[in-house]
């Protein structure tokens, strides 16, 4: 769901403008591993099994967004973090799902996230965030067909920013080198990528996306 490229146990420091390069190269496993907690792809997908998948990610993406905002919002407008919210299309398609305020609400959260408190993991949290949009775009294209016909709503979070997907990508990658030109700070750019990597892996598993749900 997010970018491949090879691994290397120990982050490098890299120039400014690798940093998007090296970041993917340093989660490469991080990444295969969160990728195979993700089966949306499957032929046999329910409508419930989406929405399981869908209140999962609710329980993530929520405290994530909020962090990222108390920390990023404000002193860096070239990430136009705001524009970049996933939580209201998350909203838009459980609703669609069955869900209202009240249920949404009892959603459970994850309550062991890594702190985002300090700028340069939160560049990594949002790393993962925005390269899972952008792969997104191909789970998209499988639930529209998978799903055509069927009442499930418009797939809001996948199609994130439509047409703006790629060059919203494109901006991130510039934006970010701005945001941590200290190159003494790649490594913990890169440990934030990983941590967040990892939390979205256990807590797809500890959700139990496969079993039955109800709301």
């Amino acid at each position: 769901m997010l970018g491949k490229a090879l691994f290397s146990p120990e982050p490098r420091t890299p120039e400014p403008r690798h940093l998007l390069q090296t970041l993917k190269a340093e989660t490469r496993s991080h990444h295969e591993r969160a990728e195979r907690v993700v089966r949306l792809m499957s032929p046999d997908l329910t409508p419930s099994g989406y929405r399981r998948h869908l209140e999962a990610l609710y329980g993530l993406y929520a405290p994530w967004e909020a962090s990222l905002a108390t920390c990023l919002e404000g002193r860096f407008p070239e990430l136009c973090l705001a524009e970049r919210r996933k939580v209201p299309l998350l909203e838009e398609d459980l609703r669609a799902l069955g869900h209202e305020d009240a249920s949404l609400a009892r959603l459970p959260r994850h309550p062991g996230l890594p702190s985002l408190s300090e700028v340069p993991e939160a560049l990594g949290t949002l790393y993962v965030l925005e390269g899972a949009t952008l792969g997104g775009q191909l789970i998209l294209r499988h639930l529209t067909r998978h799903f055509e016909g069927a009442s499930v709503g418009g797939f809001a979070f996948f199609r994130a920013y439509g047409e703006s997907v790629g060059p919203m990508w494109k901006a991130f990658g510039e934006a970010l080198p701005r945001a941590c030109p200290e190159l003494a700070l790649a490594p913990r750019v890169v440990r934030g990528a990983q941590d967040t990597f990892e939390a979205f892996e256990a807590w797809l598993r500890e959700s139990h996306v496969d079993a039955p749900s109800s709301l």
